[in-house]
């Protein structure tokens, strides 16, 4: 069974991964399936600013303290990695 997320991004940077992808051989679902494969079984992932940028914004790793995450918390941190996406790109 497969689902559909819904993602922003920048239109040239979505034009530029599936033009990449398509000259690999790939769709642009292949290789973001790809991914999330990784980002789950490592528990990470790394981007070339991300000690900075982790610094610099509010994260999950230092806003999920308690034992609750509240609606307010997810808010704060979508926006801050919002924020590291357009820093990255």
């Amino acid at each position: 069974m497969t689902s559909t997320i819904i993602i922003r991004t920048d239109s040239k940077l979505k034009a530029k991964a599936q033009k990449t992808a398509a000259e690999l051989g790939l769709t642009l679902s292949a290789v973001i399936n790809n991914h999330l494969k990784k980002f789950v079984e490592e528990k990470s992932f790394t981007a070339s600013k991300s000690q900075k940028l982790w610094a610099k914004y509010k994260t999950p790793f230092g806003i999920f303290k308690g034992p609750e995450i509240t609606e307010k918390d997810i808010d704060e941190v979508t926006s801050s990695l919002d924020k590291i996406v357009d820093e990255l790109t």
